[in-house]
């Protein structure tokens, strides 16, 4: 045991050896830790480095590769597993240098420039924009793609440095263990630093092409010039969407065509269906496969006709760009051309969100088909109707992309023909349309609604002490829950004492932040004088009501006969409550009702709170045997059921009372505590029971008793027997009745 243990070490010491991943590691220019001050001078794109690392690993595999012959003739098991894992990272790490090797290659050559030929025309404007907004939407993912490598650069070089300590720390006995996740943390390291080489490659390369946006730029300024002119083209954007619309049409009529089939299909499957009482079930998975088949070709109809009509607006959309462009247009239409867009826009809204709710159906109906296909057997024939189901859905979601695509283009096209439209749009130049918006907004802010002890109260004094009032509320709500969350963390308080004090702190800090609203907007505070009167007359006389339930409220969160989250019954109704208001309490009843109750009414009326001291409610279960059955077992029986039960408290224990003997059976209560914040819970906690107590009577043959009637008929005579009514007379419920 002994000699193969050091044999095996001495094949993994030997693979380490012949890997030395530390210096191959470290030999990877401006990748890793190591690269010093001669690898900051060095490119790791270049081509001759990507060349000169692909010889490099070329010499490590072929090392690695020959050192796991040599371990695979020794039998290692252990260490040639690792040295094979270890091979197939450097082939993927070669696969990384040859894709960087073939990216360099192409931008090392120059980009070929040849002058735009194209007969100007605002499908070719539209053309050049689209192009140029695909470059940015690439040159925008590829940074996106290099943050996040680099970012899972920083994570594996982390996870490197502490194998490397974990390796210095470790024992005689697991240090070959550490040395395999060393190893295997470095290659890892390798393959991340290769694989920002090649996303640093792919963004060059996107900048490039994006370098080319300054001549899609030109070439855009050169098009509109010419439209400007009224040169080229007026007709090639009509063509192209005449060509679109043809082809919608052949789409919605093969479309049409199907439907037709499918309904033909349909409507046999539920004829046969129908003549077949016994049918199988296949029969009717086929006629709620065909069913969803029909449906399918009804949404691929619809989603065709949408686009259709959509195509009669773009046309409108396309002349009047190309009217606005060759400056053939009266000023009085620049508004109906403004109201095309925006209505058109609010449309393709309307069309996308639509469109994304069909995506979300079909795929719910994609997985619904694989279920069904799963259940069904591979001789079935609806295995085939539920591929032409399959089929279909996929057929449709790739046209739902393709559509959705195709809106957002043509939302590009709609927002750049409104973006014009806004631009010649009114004679006033941006900072003149500011300057004027800014004398408005002056004259509306210094204007004057009242004199206050000759101190002016202005729009100005009334929008700031509104939005000081606004902050105050929210930073005061905000402060009083702060207050309530310290208060109960570190008071150790129940709900309703946090609820009191963080009611308490509201209004304290609502008081402040309004006087302080007051003073900001130089407010009178003289003028509360009159206020304050008048306040006072209309609490004396009309608002008695009021201020008693507003009272009550306080001495209910000071004297806490009722808190928050306490379950109490009110006239009859059994409900949670939710908040101790100023002026009424929320209670949420068993049944879901929300109920308000005046504060007053729980210092003026009797109260049940079935949990002011404690959540401990007793109740009791209760059943009857018949006679004859034995007493003791029954109570036995039921001490055992109600013990058993999770919901019950054993302690206090419960109590088992042989309560009468009943007219038809013998009676047992037995009585149990619950701990319980809603009679709910109570009613679950005996439903549990019964059930139990059945089970348990069932298991020991007890007959629980239900109530019996004996009749006695006096045999001593002949029993009297009398027939009423003929034989065609009308008895009491119809005729012919004796």
């Amino acid at each position: 045991m002994k000699s193969t243990f050091r044999r095996l070490a001495a094949c993994i010491v030997l693979a380490a050896l012949w890997l030395n991943p530390g210096v191959a590691v470290a030999a990877l220019p401006g990748s890793l830790s190591s690269a010093g001050t001669e690898a900051e001078s060095v490119q790791p794109t270049d081509v001759d480095q990507i060349e000169q690392r692909i010889a490099e690993l070329t010499r490590e595999q072929d090392s690695l590769a020959t050192a796991l012959d040599k371990m695979a003739g020794e039998g290692s098991t252990l260490a040639s597993r690792h040295m094979t894992r270890q091979l197939e990272k450097l082939e993927q790490i070669d696969r990384l240098l040859q894709a960087q090797a073939s990216l360099a290659a192409a931008l090392a050559e120059p980009v070929s420039t040849q002058p735009a030929v194209d007969e100007p025309s605002v499908l070719l404007l539209h053309s050049l924009y689209e192009q140029k907004t695909a470059v940015d939407a690439v040159l925008r993912e590829k940074r996106s793609t290099l943050k996040a490598a680099k970012e899972q650069l920083d994570a594996l070089t982390d996870r490197r440095k502490e194998a490397k300590s974990t390796l210095a720390d470790a024992s005689a006995d697991t240090r070959p263990r550490y040395e395999r996740a060393l190893r295997s943390a470095e290659i890892a390291l390798r393959i991340q630093a290769e694989q920002i080489n090649l996303d640093t490659l792919e963004l060059r390369a996107a900048k490039a092409k994006a370098a080319q946006g300054n001549t899609l730029e030109n070439r855009i300024h050169a098009v509109r010039e010419a439209l400007s002119n009224r040169d080229g083209d007026a007709t090639s954007a009509i063509a192209a969407l005449l060509e679109r619309e043809s082809a919608l049409e052949r789409n919605k009529n093969r479309a049409e065509r199907q439907l037709a089939t499918a309904e033909l299909r349909l409507t046999a499957a539920k004829k046969s269906y129908a003549d077949q009482p016994d049918a199988p079930g296949d029969a009717l998975l086929v006629v709620e496969a065909l069913t969803a088949f029909r449906d399918t070709i009804g949404k691929e109809i619809s989603l065709a006709t949408a686009e259709l009509d959509r195509l009669a607006s773009l046309r409108e959309i396309w002349s009047n760009w190309e009217a606005l462009l060759r400056e053939e247009y009266n000023r009085d239409e620049l508004e109906s051309f403004k109201e095309l867009a925006d209505h058109q826009l609010l449309d393709m809204k309307l069309a996308h969100t639509e469109q994304q709710s069909q995506l979300a159906d079909i795929q719910v109906r994609l997985e619904s088909v694989e279920a069904k296909k799963a259940q069904v057997a591979a001789t079935s024939p609806v295995r085939g109707v539920l591929g032409e189901i399959e089929d279909a859905l996929n057929t449709m979601q790739k046209e739902l992309l393709s559509a959705e695509r195709q809106l957002a283009a043509d939302k590009r096209l709609v927002e750049r023909f409104s973006e014009d439209v806004t631009a010649i749009t009114g004679n006033l130049s941006i900072g003149e349309y500011l300057s004027l918006g800014w004398e408005k907004a002056t004259d509306l802010w210094s204007f004057e609604i009242t004199t206050i002890d000759e101190a002016p109260f202005t729009v100005g004094s009334l929008t700031m002490g509104l939005l000081l009032f606004g902050v105050g509320l929210w930073a005061s709500r905000l402060g009083a829950a702060m207050v309530a969350r310290l208060a109960g963390r570190r008071l150790k308080l129940d709900m309703g004492a946090v609820h009191a004090i963080q009611t308490f702190s509201f209004y304290a800090f609502l008081i402040g932040f309004t006087l302080l609203a007051l003073k900001t907007v130089h407010f009178p505070l003289t003028a509360f004088t009159f206020l304050g009167g008048a306040l006072a007359i209309g609490v004396g006389f009309g608002s008695q009501n009021v201020m008693n339930n507003f009272i009550s409220g306080l001495i209910l969160m000071l004297e806490r006969p009722v808190r928050a989250q306490d379950v109490v019954e009110v006239d009859g109704s059994h409900g949670v409550i939710q908040k101790i208001g100023p002026r009424s309490t929320h209670i949420r009843s068993t049944d879901g009702r929300h109920i308000v109750v005046p504060n007053s009414f729980f210092l003026e009326s009797n109260v049940v709170n079935w949990t002011l001291s404690d959540d401990l409610m007793r109740t009791k279960v209760s059943v009857g045997v018949c006679y004859g059955s034995p007493t003791r077992l029954v109570e036995k029986l039921l001490q055992e059921v109600v013990m058993a039960e999770p919901l019950v408290l054993n302690d206090p224990p419960p109590n088992v009372i042989f309560d009468a003997f009943g007219d038809n059976s013998l009676n047992f209560d037995v009585y149990f505590w619950v701990e319980a914040r809603a009679p709910m819970r109570i009613r679950d906690a005996q439903s549990r029971v019964r059930f139990a107590i059945d089970e348990k009577f069932r298991e020991n043959d007890l007959v629980i008793a239900f109530p019996q009637r004996d009749v006695h008929l006096d045999a001593v005579a002949p029993i009297d027997i009398r027939l009423i009514g003929g034989a065609g007379s009308e008895g009491p419920n119809g005729p012919g009745e004796h």
